[in-house]
């Protein structure tokens, strides 16, 4: 495989900085998606909507070994 039919690039690449969506939240926002190809959706740990839910995974943990 070849580049030498790419183009070079003009510019350097920019870092595009994402912040935590929550207004009040000054954090890095390092977790997001996207639904469509529209722009997507930043939240910090503390904020963020789907990390997993600890409880759940305990009451998991526990019916499995009561079987």
């Amino acid at each position: 495989m070849s580049d030498e039919t790419r183009t070079a690039q003009s510019r350097p690449a920019s870092l595009y900085v994402h912040w935590c969506r929550i207004p009040s939240c000054k954090q890095w926002g390092g977790f997001g998606f996207s639904n469509n190809r529209g722009e997507p959706q930043w939240w910090c740990w503390e904020h963020y909507p789907h990390k997993p839910n600890n409880a759940r995974i305990e009451a998991a943990e526990i019916a499995e070994m009561l079987r």
